[in-house]
């Protein structure tokens, strides 16, 4: 069975579904991918933590059958629901007939319209709000949206009376609230105050109509297919209408969920209009068949996916040993409101049986990432049994923070699977300012089952595996470094350092201290050591990301190393380069992918990089694929470059000096007592004006971005005159993004004092009929004067040099 070695950027094109905001994305096309490469037609492929139905999907158009399972009802009703979706005029037909239906003599829809008539401020017609503004402290709405059919007003004013008047006639603990309060817990119940709070996080009018939708919804629509669609409407409503709705996420850690002082009260049949436009617009995928049960789908082949709201345990139990081939998931990281809220919800759609799947999250006052990792431990554990002996566990993760990662590593390794691969890349080029702490980004870790996990290591003690441990970090970090080139932040050194700590099977080992040492934190210990010590020995040093910065220390390098011969961004670019060159009619996935695939593990480029070098080097045509530019084919190049050199030389005896050109094509250009000379130009120059033998100006020219050939040699110094680097137009922006992301480039310029020249304004100028030696300064830099027209061209040359360029 087959791997994938390196990272694959997620085309994270989300729809927008309910409940959105908590859920965690899930890139088809990388899933995609993982399920092309790891199975087989026909395999069974698991997703244990759904909250989206992307494996389902892409398994079954691939031809794979498919399982979604979660303990989570709401997000059960997610998956099955958009799975499931009837047609846009069945939607349309359901929702009608929800509208329609007679509440106290009158339509559903006008009843709860009324709950929030209202008149324009403006020309005191009946208006009915959009949403009220609630000063919580007063209880009381302050302000309202209304938007006028009559005289067009549309804006925020103030509450009347009238308005309050209306609010009076609803009671603020009515049948609604006692109905929902037995659907959530029972009076004996520990839930019970729970559930209390959780209602008041809805004005009576909110509570009110939304229970008149869900019981409408429960009678009306009983056994129809049509329900889910209509409970995925109102779950959207659930939660855009509560007094959270318009407000911030709560922090993840936070035990009860309060109001906040200021909140809007939404029209719930607003929302609920709304949210029924959000869904009709979505679509069932076609090749998504659902299975009636688990038994057909894995005995029978009766259909191609399914979806189940049953803990992974159980699940597990089910299915054949050795029947699944992948188990692929999302898993979110720790967010105890989100837990809090389907508790809420799930008692609100179907009752206390359902509600109480969640309610073993709700009882512990305590919980943190340390619950979290031993709760994943032991439900990961049961998919060793229905897992393949070379099945793979893969995590996909677009937006995780260390600790996330940390905790899902070792809730893994302690379920008995080995991490066999870490792929990282950070979603920002700007780094983190402090040096221990990481950076957010994307990972795709793969596991496989470690059947060697059982037994404990003989003469297993703290002091020698926190040895082992500092020793390999220090490896790992060393070797990331030297071998991508790069300055980086912590996250790609934790990364690199986890991938050598399982690979030395030292992560179990930890794992297997725990009762003599908690085992994240032991570990946390020993990567800190390790580093602490490597700063102190002088093998690492740390660098600020703007030199302005005293405080700024926050990127990982290697103590006395100059600028790498080639860093990564210069293997990349000529990558990319390779790829256009062997590929024709390349489309945008196909290309990025030859690319990544020529950089695994360690070297999955940073942010930005490969889009930044196919904008330089591709186009694209009418049919959306992507070629060479026609300037970049070889032939152009060598032609580009003779000619620019060219334009040095005779640039440099129109200035009067004596000029050495290092290319044989133009030294023809050369006078007879240039060429007589033959002066050895400095590594990695092509063109130098002397005067009186001594080097005023030297000039490399550059048709990428590639400059580890000139900058990483130590032996030139700034006294060896004034040193440009010459660059096409057509790079420009790449060299930007570069010089933006990469600071060990920014060092080595600065350290240098080298100069950029634009190819266009060296052009520009030796097109002038008369030239003298100060107009050379009119076109150095990326914002030159003579981009500048404003700007009053300095009449002596900088400071520290005299007319001929000379310190």
């Amino acid at each position: 069975m087959n791997e994938i070695e390196h990272f694959i950027p997620g085309e994270v094109r989300e729809q927008e579904i309910p409940l959105k905001r908590y859920l965690q994305p899930f890139p088809a096309n990388v899933v995609s991918r993982y399920v092309a490469t790891c199975t087989s037609p026909g395999d069974l492929v698991l997703d244990p933590l759904a909250q989206r139905g992307t494996l389902l999907v892409e398994a079954a158009a691939q031809g794979r059958r498919g399982i979604a399972t979660s303990f989570n009802p709401v997000n059960s009703l997610l998956v099955h629901g958009l799975l499931t979706l009837p047609s846009p005029q069945e939607i349309d037909s359901a929702t009608t007939r929800l509208g329609d239906s007679l509440k106290r003599g009158v339509p559903l829809r006008e009843h709860i319209q009324r709950l929030y008539a209202s008149t324009c401020a403006r020309c005191l017609q009946p208006a009915t709000p959009q949403y009220f503004l609630w000063n919580g402290e007063d209880d009381r709405p302050v302000e309202k949206y209304c938007q006028c059919s009559y005289c067009g007003a549309d804006g925020r004013f103030p509450v009347e009376d009238a308005d309050l008047k209306v609010l009076d006639t609803i009671e603020r603990q009515g049948v609604h609230y006692w109905y929902l309060l037995e659907r959530l817990a029972q009076p004996h119940e520990p839930e019970r105050k729970l559930a209390e709070e959780l209602l008041e996080l809805y004005t009576p009018r909110n509570l009110s109509a939304l229970t008149d939708l869900s019981m409408k919804i429960e009678t009306l629509f009983a056994d129809s297919p049509l329900q889910a669609a209509l409970q995925l409407i109102l779950v959207h409503c659930l939660d855009t209408c509560s007094k959270l709705g318009a407000s911030p996420l709560p922090r993840p850690t936070a035990l009860r969920l309060h109001p906040p002082s200021r909140f809007v009260e939404r029209n719930v049949w607003h929302a609920f209009e709304e949210a029924y436009q959000q869904v009709r617009r979505l679509s069932p995928p076609p090749e998504v068949t659902v299975s009636p049960d688990l038994e057909h789908l894995v005995s029978e082949g009766s259909g191609n996916g399914i979806v189940m709201n049953e803990p992974l345990r159980q699940v597990a139990a089910a299915l054949p040993p050795a029947s699944v081939s992948l188990v692929i998931a999302a898993p979110a990281p720790y967010y105890r409101p989100s837990w809090t809220l389907s508790y809420l919800w799930s008692g609100w759609l179907w009752g206390r049986e359902k509600a109480a799947l969640l309610k073993p999250l709700l009882r512990r006052k305590t919980m943190g990432w340390s619950w979290y990792r031993k709760r994943l431990c032991a439900a990961l554990k049961t998919v060793h049994r229905p897992l393949r002996p070379q099945g793979r566990m893969v995590f996909i993760l677009e937006r995780a923070d260390l600790t996330h990662i940390t905790n899902l590593i070792l809730a893994a390794v302690g379920a008995a699977f080995k991490l066999d691969r870490i792929l990282y890349q950070p979603e920002d080029i700007h780094p983190v300012k402090q040096p221990m702490r990481g950076a957010g980004g994307a990972y795709r870790l793969t596991f496989t089952r470690d059947d060697g996990a059982g037994q404990r290591p003989e003469e297993l003690s703290p002091d020698p595996l926190a040895a082992a441990l500092q020793e390999g970090a220090l490896r790992a970090a060393r070797e990331l470094l030297t071998e991508r080139g790069e300055a980086l932040h912590f996250s790609w050194l934790h990364s690199a350092i986890h991938q050598r700590w399982s690979r030395d099977d030292l992560l179990r080992q930890a794992l297997a201290l725990e009762k003599e040492v908690a085992a994240a934190d032991f570990l946390e210990e020993q990567l800190a050591s390790a580093l602490h010590e490597a700063l102190m020995e002088g093998v690492l040093e740390l660098l600020p990301d703007d030199p302005d910065e005293e405080n700024g220390l926050s990127l990982w390098w290697l103590r006395s190393r100059g600028y790498p011969h080639r860093p990564l961004g210069d293997r990349l670019e000529q990558a990319v380069c390779e790829a256009l060159r062997e590929g024709k009619d390349l489309t945008h996935r196909a290309l990025t992918d030859s690319i990544y695939s020529r950089f695994p593990g360690i070297f999955t480029p940073g942010p930005g990089l490969v889009e930044a070098c196919i904008r330089s080097y591709a186009r694209d045509d009418s049919t959306s694929t992507w070629h060479l530019r026609p300037e970049d084919e070889a032939t152009t190049l060598a032609r580009e470059r003779v000619e620019v050199l060219s334009l040095l030389v005779q640039m440099g005896h129109r200035l009067e000096y004596q000029v050495s050109a290092a290319e044989k094509r133009v030294q023809e250009l050369l006078t007879t007592a240039e060429r007589a000379s033959r002066t050895r130009l400095p590594k990695g120059m092509d063109v130098a004006w002397k005067e009186e033998g001594t080097v005023c100006h030297l000039f490399a020219f550059r048709q990428s971005t590639a400059l580890g050939d000139v900058l990483s040699d130590r032996g030139q110094r700034a006294s060896e005159g004034r040193r440009y680097i010459l660059v096409p137009d057509r790079r420009l922006d790449l060299l930007r993004f570069r010089l933006e992301s990469e600071l060990l480039l920014r060092r080595a310029l600065a350290d240098g004092e080298w100069q950029f020249i634009k190819l266009s304004h060296l052009t520009v100028l030796t097109a002038r009929k008369s030239l003298d030696r100060h107009d050379l300064g009119q076109v150095v830099g990326l914002e030159p004067l003579i981009e500048r027209p404003e700007v009053q061209l300095p009449l002596f040359p900088p400071s520290g040099f005299d007319d001929h360029g000379k310190r």
